[in-house]
């Protein structure tokens, strides 16, 4: 059996909302924690994973970005026909 990954369009809107609202609460626990280390290598890999959250992160936002969009233009749509 092969596992699907997770797909930023299979999910729904509420889910990418909850699951952006996490994505960001970890990134500042990130920044917090870059402030609490000591040792330079740490801070680095520390900086690698906020920077993949925010991909992450960034991915979502778009894809509600195009969510909104595509709802509002079929709406206008809707009016005209």
């Amino acid at each position: 059996m092969v596992n699907k990954t997770w797909n930023v369009r299979d999910q729904t809107e509420e889910t990418l909302r909850l699951e952006a609202k996490r994505l960001y609460k970890q990134i500042e626990a990130g920044y917090k924690m870059i402030k609490k280390v000591s040792r330079l290598e740490d801070a680095e890999e520390t900086i690698k994973r906020i920077w993949i959250m925010k991909k992450w992160a960034n991915n979502i936002e778009l894809e509600l970005i195009r969510r909104e969009y595509k709802n509002e233009t079929q709406t206008e749509n809707a009016g005209t026909h």
